[in-house]
Parts: C-alpha cells; structure tokens; sequence
C-alpha cells in the first residue's frame, strides 16, 4: 500500500535566507497575501476555509546547500520570458520604463535588479535540524503514490491529468499548498504529527535539495546571523546565473553587473 514516506533531515543542516534580524522565524501574518498565505509553493491554504491564524502553519522554506537558498530566493528577481519575448517590439519607452520600474537594471532592460534595501532588510543563517524530526520526502514514488489516490479529486478540481512530481512542484500554488495541508494532518500509529515539513527538489536545480518545514514543529540549533553582502560568492553565482544587477549603496548608482 503507497504511503509517505519520511526521510531525516540534513546532516549537514540547512541554511535560510529570510526578513529579519532572525531569518528562521516565522514570516509575520501581516505579510500574507489576501487568501492568507504567502504565495508559496507549501503555505498553509485554509484561510479561505475560515480557518483562523492560529490554526493554521507557517513554512519556513530552507535548503541544504547556501547557494540553494539565494536561487530559490532570487529567482522571482528574473526578468519574465514574456518582457524579455517582447522587448524588441515595444516602442514607448516612456510606458516601457513605468511598467518595469523597480524590476530591472535601470541601464540594461535584460537584466532583474536586487537592491540594496531588499539586502538590508534580510539575513542568512545555518542550522542544524532537530535529529529525531521527520520529513515528508514528496519525490519518492510511493509518496506520489499516495498522494495521487487521496487527492485525485482535489487535482481533477485543478485540472491536473496525473499528480507526479512535475505537479507537486508546478506553479498551481492551491493543489501544491492543499498536499502541504495534507501531510501536515498525518499522524502516526500514536496519533502524533507524522511530519515536520517537507523535502522536496528545486525545480530551478535538481541538485537543489529544499525543505519546507512546518513552523510549529520546528526545533532547530541556530547558528548566527549574516548580513548579505553585494560581494558574497553565492549570491554573485545566482545573479551571474539569472542575469541580475546587484545595487551596492541605495541611490548612488553604484551596481555589480556579474
């Protein structure tokens, strides 16, 4: 019989890149969207059923390697295909320009900007997960097994012809969230949470090893707190990567173009 199947987490532990002078709290409720979530792939969906903050999870959204979390984090930065698609054709600059502002490099229109102040306002920081937690490994077939027979109905809703890994990691952010919720309702033979949050792969890097970790089941040990540099390596990687322009001091036109 498919179940889920639940993996430990990194030895190694994960870094986080988030708000805050502590990048492993939970985001603040006063940045949730309208639908009560924050736009990601595994929040919690069920505002829209009434169901109250309290009763409801945060994800803290992790990953094994530091340059994971800066690709994860970033990617949003990109210059959509769409504008990138249609650059050539546009001729008012004037709307052009109101359009995009705050989006990318003011001299170089191909390329996403991260500005100063988005930097400023974050940190990074390593911890080591609690041993004895379990995740959720949601790329293992008997878990796609499993999740493919309870949420049949829930993917027909969504118009998903099969739930596989390329839908349990698509953009259709309310089938994505509803299997979070899912797995956040298991409980063992004891009837304790059967999971602490998720593992699951990048769909930027297959190399990428992320987690979502459900905020009141997460017990970690901290390490301290990182200011992000416009020169650390990792985020000059992603920016070369994504093509995006690093604003070193607000308003000064001071960039790293890498």
């Amino acid at each position: 019989m498919p179940r889920v199947v639940h993996v430990p987490p990194p030895d190694t532990g994960v870094y986080r890149l988030a708000r805050g002078v502590n990048p492993f709290a939970p985001p603040d409720w006063e940045y949730a969207r309208e639908d009560g979530t924050f736009g990601n792939r595994f929040d919690d969906p069920t505002a829209s059923k009434g169901n109250p903050p309290e009763k409801r999870f945060r994800a803290i959204y992790c990953a094994t390697q530091r340059l994971a979390t800066f690709g994860e984090t970033l990617a949003r930065f990109r210059v959509s295909s769409n504008v990138l698609a249609g650059l050539d054709a546009i001729d008012d600059q004037e709307s052009t320009e109101e359009s995009l502002a705050g989006a990318i490099d003011p001299t170089d229109r191909t390329r996403g900007l991260v500005s100063a102040d988005w930097r400023r306002k974050r940190r990074i920081c390593h911890a080591a997960l609690g041993t004895t937690t379990r995740y959720a490994d949601i790329g293992n077939h008997d878990t796609m097994q499993y999740l493919r027979s309870e949420l049949a109905q829930l993917a027909a809703e969504h118009d998903i012809q099969d739930v596989d890994l390329s839908a349990l990691t698509s953009q259709q952010r309310p089938f994505t969230q509803y299997c979070a919720r899912h797995i956040y309702t298991l409980t063992d033979g004891h009837g304790s949470p059967l999971c602490a949050g998720i593992r699951y792969v990048s769909r930027l890097d297959s190399a990428w090893e992320c987690w979502a970790v459900f905020d009141d089941r997460l017990t970690h040990t901290p390490g301290f707190p990182a200011n992000i540099e416009a020169n650390d390596e990792d985020l000059l990687a992603i920016a070369r990567s994504f093509r995006l322009t690093i604003e070193v001091i607000p308003g000064a036109s001071t960039y790293i173009r890498p």
